[in-house]
């Protein structure tokens, strides 16, 4: 990792003009749950919500639909895949039920899945096993995900692997191209969970040979929640079937009452209705921020953070959940060996600091616009809070 010289660290921490609760005292390190809203974002929503409750009411064609194709642009560039093969969800789960709702499964198929995972990414695949579908799971060494533990548990029966990009927990970052190798030398569909992800690490969709993505938008992507998206390789889209349609499913859906089921080539097919409007209009102008910065300066700053953090946290004898390389290293930095997690949350809280007690970690997850101070004051709280 290039380090940051000190004007792209200045040029990442202006923006913290435009999150409010930076000028209040408010430290946020908490972006692997709920990100905040940019000013942008919330200017941009207050600005359609003016137009709905006034005179521009339907709005449909003079700015809705051109945002809608800004948005797909924008994020489609963003992750390194082709604006068709991009579709507006409501959240990961929903994506991830699409790929596997709409696979056809035969009886004795199998799915590889890692077995530390957030339940989003489990539930969908351990649903199909009424189908007589059958769920492998393979496990981490110390935290760390290795490829032959993928490659071991991979038969002539599995179909898909599907995996985060970034673990909830740890916050290990797996490399996609490699398991992507893997997957396609077994004919294996390849999924990702890019949620801890998206809006933080570069996600290369086609050069990673990544068949199908999934992810919501209120964390790292700093969009409202109810906002998401999943990217699907075109040879896939051709496999996977709707299973739910509706009138914006099919290729001229302004002709209303021709009932052609033709439906659209692209991954639109699968926005059946309505979209959530505040939702596309937020991820338009929170993505609109992110290519500004670049990724690869939000995904430095970032790493700066958390290495940063972890020299903290070592100095200070406190016991990082995983002590990996720049390479698996992400936005999330848990901390182990504490105890009553829930209390320590609570106690940063009252000091003004937000993180997130989960499964007897603390986990602190800072973005492009937190400061080394921060991190540093963090550290000096949690001290305080959690030792005589």
């Amino acid at each position: 990792m290039c380090a940051l010289t000190p004007s792209e660290i200045q040029r990442t921490e202006s923006y913290r003009t435009i999150f409010p609760h930076t000028s209040e005292g408010l430290i946020y390190l908490n972006h692997s749950a709920v990100s905040p809203l940019s000013t942008q974002v919330l200017e941009a929503i207050q600005h359609h919500l003016t137009q709905r409750n006034r005179s521009n009411i339907e709005n449909y064609f003079p700015t809705l639909q051109p945002t809608l194709h800004s948005a797909r642009e924008c994020i489609s560039k963003f992750i390194g895949c082709q604006k068709e093969s991009l579709g507006f969800v409501p959240n990961t789960s929903y994506g991830l039920n699409l790929l596997a709702q709409g696979l056809t499964w035969k009886t004795g198929d199998r799915i590889l899945l890692y077995d530390r995972e957030f339940p989003s990414n489990i539930y969908p695949f351990l649903h199909l096993k009424k189908q007589g579908v059958i769920v492998d799971f393979f496990s981490d060494r110390n935290g760390e995900i290795h490829l032959e533990d993928i490659v071991e548990k991979i038969t002539p029966q599995t179909r898909l692997l599907s995996i985060s990009y970034v673990q909830f927990l740890s916050g290990y970052r797996v490399n996609l191209n490699e398991i992507g190798k893997i997957c396609h030398a077994h004919h294996v569909i390849f999924a990702v969970d890019a949620i801890q992800g998206l809006g933080a690490m570069p996600i290369h969709f086609e050069h990673d040979g990544i068949d199908f993505l999934a992810s919501g938008g209120h964390k790292w992507a700093m969009s409202p929640m109810g906002s998401g998206i999943v990217a699907i390789k075109p040879s896939l889209m051709d496999k996977l079937d709707p299973v739910l349609v509706g009138w914006l499913s099919v290729e001229n859906a302004w002709n209303m009452l021709d009932y052609d089921l033709t439906l659209q080539p692209t991954a639109q097919r699968y926005e059946i209705g309505t979209p959530n409007w505040i939702g596309i209009i937020g991820l338009n102008a929170a993505f609109r921020i992110f290519s500004e910065i670049g990724i690869e300066t939000i995904s430095r700053k970032i790493l700066l953070l958390t290495d940063h953090l972890k020299t903290q946290l070592l100095s200070e004898g406190f016991e990082p959940y995983l002590n990996t390389d720049l390479d698996h290293a992400s936005g999330i930095l848990s901390i182990r060996g504490l105890h009553n997690v829930s209390v320590i949350a609570a106690r940063l809280a009252d000091e003004n600091i937000v993180v997130a007690p989960r499964d007897q970690l603390i986990r602190v997850a800072p973005h492009f616009y937190n400061t080394i101070d921060e991190i540093t004051q963090f550290v000096q709280v949690l001290k305080k809070v959690t030792k005589p």
